[in-house]
């Protein structure tokens, strides 16, 4: 056999053998980037038609559904849009205005706030699964909602009567002086606090049972609260920032976009997902710096779907829920990609780099020139 038809085929990508080139100094200037490891910060993979004006959403961990609050506007109905992952299961009746959702774990109900106008007051609806089971009366104007799993209650901001309600099961056992115009609470379950957003006095009230036991300043027109369990902090939206409270301190003010109001923690990355209207986009913080911008339209409220590890956003504008997908990549991966992929990512790599040389030796051996066919 002659050197000229000594021909070997190798199949290997262009960037495989970018890669392999520049190993063996043979590629010049090339330059090639491996994919980019996932940070987790979040990726966009579904946006849900839901009803009128969705504000609020809940995720409830007992059936791994998530509850869409559909304020509706005008002669749009009210109502509650149930979730399973990227499907909507089923579309349940509110009372008017629906504005906050949340869960109580060990009764296994949804709690779900319902503002009221001015041809009625408001009250909170509480569904079973796909059911409504009561309607909570004498609530005023509420707002926000929270369940405290020390004491099994929940908590619920009134913003006309600056009170929080206190209900066990169906029955309202508590009302609470705080600030004024109370808009929304959050539980810390390290301290055993509730922490209340008071829009009008730009302060946050700090509930311990049925007692407000510290009062903090400096937070001005408060919009959303969330705890994050794993730095032990409470953020709370404020003016285009979000202020990071430890036990009754501010300790820090993270600047995020424009009109912050929902904000969510992600149990799975650690991050705190925050919803500006104004700006149209996501900011993701980790502990006190915002690590990633996710563009979302018209954001409003935020839940964590810690089944699935996804981020709901509710998009009042456009009637959608965004999905974000925070999983972060499995361990032992390679650049970002999942551990077999990366292995025969890699093991590619080191075959076409066997392969070059050998297929390079032989044609150096018989005479021929790499650049030659």
């Amino acid at each position: 056999m002659s050197a000229r038809s000594f021909k070997p085929t190798v199949f290997v990508s262009l960037a495989t053998l970018a890669i392999v080139l520049s190993a063996f100094g043979l590629a010049g200037a090339a330059v090639v980037t491996p994919p980019s490891p996932d940070l987790g910060t979040g990726t966009v993979v579904a946006l849900i038609p839901v009803g009128d004006h969705p504000v609020a959403l809940g995720y409830n961990s007992g059936n791994g559904y998530v509850y869409v609050a559909n304020f509706g506007r005008d002669f749009a109905p009210s109502t509650v849009t149930v979730i399973n992952r990227t499907t909507v299961v089923t579309t349940i009746g509110a009372g008017d205005h629906p504005t906050a959702v949340g869960y109580n774990s060990r009764n296994g109900y949804v709690y779900v706030t319902n503002r009221g106008d001015s041809a009625g007051p408001g009250n909170v609806t509480v569904i079973d699964g796909t059911s409504t089971v009561a309607s909570i009366p004498d609530v005023s104007y509420p707002y926000g909602v929270a369940f405290n799993s020390a004491n099994g209650t929940v908590y619920v901001a009134n913003l006309a009567s600056n009170t929080v309600t206190v209900i066990n099961g169906t029955t309202i056992v508590a009302t609470i002086p705080v600030g004024m115009a109370p808009d929304a609470l959050a539980y810390d379950s390290g301290n055993g606090y509730i922490y209340v957003a008071n829009f009008y006095s730009n302060n946050v009230s700090v509930i311990g049972g049925t007692t407000v036991v510290a009062s903090i300043p400096g937070v001005n027109h408060p919009r959303g609260v969330a705890y994050d369990s794993g730095d032990d902090y409470v953020y709370v939206t404020s003016e285009n920032n979000v202020s990071v409270i430890s036990a009754t301190t501010v300790v820090a003010k993270v600047p995020v976009g424009v009109v912050p109001e929902g904000l969510a923690y992600d149990s799975g990355n650690g991050y705190v997902y925050v919803a500006n209207t104004g700006s149209n986009n996501v900011s993701v913080i980790s502990r006190t710096t915002v690590v990633a911008t996710i563009t979302v339209s018209s954001p409003v409220g935020v839940a964590y779907d810690g089944g699935d590890e996804y981020v709901y956003v509710a998009d009042d504008g456009a009637n959608f829920v965004t999905v974000i997908s925070t999983a972060t990549p499995p361990p032992g991966s390679f650049f970002g990609l999942p551990a077999i992929e990366g292995f025969l990512f890699l093991s590619g790599i080191v075959i076409a780099a066997v392969t070059s040389a050998v297929v390079l030796g032989l044609r150096r051996k018989r005479g021929v020139s790499p650049g030659r066919p």
